[in-house]
């Protein structure tokens, strides 16, 4: 057979890399390239499809050229806008008033930093970044904070919603000074003066005629309306430190005058509305640039108070957003708090008051997280800057002991949490509550502000009360359908209280200073004894970019399931608990979505009835393998391609000398090869040609 020789060429236009040093492959994948998985979802991001930042040259200043750039990919359905080692200088962003912006990323855009070669994982609370981003703050009362739009956000194409801004994220870039916020889209009024939303009566003139669009924090209590549009599919935040970051109220007169600003009391300093979200390995730490400002409170006359960095929500994850659609989608149950696919895992959070994570989701998983907290304490030194300050809710009303939420609730909590079949596992907490306040509250299902408790998993948890209340690891005056509560540490309680059935529900094993609560008869507060039988009917079905379990409950005698998981014939891993069946509820279903299933892996799977001992006697036979597609290319004609796929079983890839380093099936190929030249050579049966085609 005889071929024509086929030249590539290296160039870059506009700063587009086509040969450079810049990484092609999913860092996701990279990290957790582990037993724990990762969600495949992230391998459609084009990850191939590269600026190169560090020279890209239209536009004047770092914003600019952001802008620019992004735009470019955009156009072409998406790719990464990569920044090596050094520092980017966004002062240039016009982040101040109604009509400003931050740094919005479009359906398909990625912001990529250079992968740390030290310190790469974050739940200490640190992370050495080489790709440094810096945000500029204004000056007032005497302090620094952030300006009206220093976030990292989204934005939709033109002609669209915000709804339809999918597959978009950042990696591996340190912030200073600025938050996230991928937030939700609702109905929206035609200003936020006129929109008849929580806080439209309390908007400040400047920002009186905002047409509200769901960019920017406040949009939803400000400009939101009763109805519920959407949320887009794919958000990532992966190996993000940020450093100083914090919403500002400076909008919003809560009764402290025109000139009158504080933390945004619903502003989370990562906030993510979506679904198929991932949240991982990421540090907010504690602040140094607290300061003490005087202003107006509710008590007439002016206090001494603290701007607080460490005074926002930590990880909101769609949750507190979502007060002003909340009933209808309680009723629909399938959109909003029950969006399907989230991942918060390996995370750090400092917070002096307000809670860390707030997350609600289906197939949830929120695990190996640090909340690590300083006592929320009126007038206490906590920042090494004097004492003798006012703990006000919002900037104005002055906190109560005791009493009204309205008056007395810092939201000084670990995890607020809400959704149908979360686990959560293995989270650290410590220091919660407020003095004078009325929380404390360490992982918490609440039906105020959130849902019912349906078929969630608590197991493995540690609280560290240190200055702070003893809190409980339950709910609080809600139904639970499905609840294990199980190998727990905490100074106070476990279970429910006030009211709500329990169904389906188990409480053991856990080391808790205050004992044991339910509400309800169908519900075990000691080890079972025995072992249980095996699950039966155990069958594990690839979904696009997540794998479904179902089982059959096949005893009466267990405290919950565990799902394991094999890669590539590896160990098994848990990769979830779940409650066990007595009465039953079609809320607590029999089943698991595993959506940090990797792509293009044999797995396998069983269920295991499991006890207090947690051991592998109830485990049922394995099912599988099964598969998840890669994100494949078909490679038919012959001419220069980027490879994309997984590389199997039905061609040779020989590189150019002559070396066979794997193979194709059905002419489709991997980004995890080199970069390079290679000569595909088909095997009888498969076809003919004979190509040269660049790797990645």
């Amino acid at each position: 057979m005889k071929t024509s020789p086929v030249i590539l060429f290296c160039c870059a236009l506009y700063g587009v890399s086509v040969c450079g040093q810049a990484p092609l492959d999913n860092p996701v994948a990279a990290f957790y390239s582990g037993n724990q998985g990762y969600p495949a979802w992230t391998d459609r991001i084009a990850w191939d499809n590269i600026i190169d930042m560090s020279v890209y040259a239209d536009g004047d200043n770092d914003f600019e050229k952001f802008e620019r750039a992004r735009d470019e990919l955009a156009s072409q359905g998406g790719g990464v806008l990569y920044y090596p080692g050094g520092s980017y200088d966004f002062s240039a962003m016009p982040a101040d008033g109604p009509d400003g912006r931050g740094l919005m990323l479009k359906s398909g855009v990625v912001i990529r930093g250079e992968t740390p070669s030290g310190d790469d994982h974050a739940r200490d609370g640190t992370l050495a970044l080489p790709t440094k981003f810096s945000f500029s703050f204004q000056n007032k009362g005497g302090g620094q904070v952030p300006r009206d739009w220093n976030i990292v956000g989204i934005m939709p194409l033109e002609g669209k919603r915000l709804k339809d801004v999918a597959t978009i994220g950042i990696v591996w870039v340190e912030l200073t000074g600025a938050a996230i916020y991928f937030g939700p889209d609702i109905e929206w009024g035609a200003t936020w003066a006129t929109a008849g939303s929580w806080k439209s009566g309390k908007v400040k003139q400047a920002w009186a005629g905002r047409v509200p669009d769901g960019t920017h924090p406040w949009d939803p209590f400000c400009g939101g309306r009763n109805t519920y549009i959407g949320v887009g599919d794919g958000r990532l935040v992966f190996g993000c430190l940020l450093k100083d970051a914090a919403v500002l109220n400076n909008c919003v007169d809560e009764g402290f005058g025109t000139d009158g600003f504080y933390t945004a009391k619903f502003g989370p300093r990562i906030g993510v509305y979506g679904s198929r979200i991932f949240i991982a390995n990421n540090a907010i730490p504690r602040s140094s640039r607290n300061f003490f400002y005087q202003q107006a409170t509710s008590s007439g006359s002016t206090k001494k108070l603290l701007f607080d960095y460490g005074k926002n929500c930590g990880i909101d994850v769609n949750k507190d957003l979502l007060g002003m659609v909340r009933e209808g989608l309680l009723a629909e149950m399938t959109q909003g708090y029950f969006e399907p696919g989230v991942a918060v895992i390996d995370n750090f959070v400092f917070n002096h008051g307000h809670k860390g994570f707030n997350v609600a989701g289906e197939w949830t998983v929120i695990r190996n997280n640090r909340n690590e907290r300083a006592y929320l304490q009126e007038a206490a030194d906590v920042y090494g800057i004097g004492v003798g300050w006012e703990l006000t809710l919002d900037g104005y009303l002055e906190s109560e002991a005791g009493g009204s939420g309205s008056k007395s609730d810092n939201l000084s909590r670990g995890f607020d949490l809400g959704g149908r079949a979360l686990w959560i596992d293995n989270n650290w907490l410590n220091n919660t509550g407020s003095n004078p306040g009325n929380d404390g509250e360490g992982i918490l299902c609440q039906s105020h502000g959130g849902t019912q408790w349906y078929s969630w998993a608590v197991t493995g948890n540690t609280h560290v009360r240190g200055a702070g209340e003893g809190g409980y690891f339950g709910g609080y005056d809600v139904q639970q359908y499905g609840s294990l509560i199980a190998w727990n540490t905490l100074p106070g309680w476990v279970g429910s209280t006030k009211a709500g059935a329990n169904i389906d529900a188990a409480y053991v094993d856990n080391q808790a200073g205050g004992g044991t609560r339910a509400t309800g008869t169908d519900v075990i507060t000691s080890c079972p004894s025995g072992t249980p039988n095996a699950p039966a009917l155990v069958s594990a079905t690839a979904e696009n970019d997540h794998v479904v379990i179902r089982w059959k409950d096949q005893s009466n005698n267990e405290a919950g399931f565990r799902i394991d998981r094999t890669i590539d014939n590896g160990d098994w891993t848990a990769i979830a608990f779940r409650p066990r069946k007595s009465a039953g509820s079609e809320h607590n279903t029999q089943e698991w979505h595993d959506y940090l299933a990797p792509a293009e892996k044999l797995l396998r799977y069983r269920v295991v009835a499991v006890n207090c001992d947690n051991n592998d006697a109830g485990a049922s036979i394995a099912v599988g393998p099964v598969n998840l597609a890669g994100d494949a290319v078909s490679v038919d004609a012959p001419h220069a391609v980027l490879l994309r796929g997984r590389h199997e079983k039905q061609a040779y890839l020989i590189d150019l000398r002559g070396r066979c380093i794997g193979t194709l099936q059905n002419a489709k190929c991997t980004r995890t090869n080199a970069a390079g030249v290679y000569l595909m050579v088909p095997l009888k049966g498969a076809g003919e040609k004979v190509m040269l085609f660049a790797g990645e």
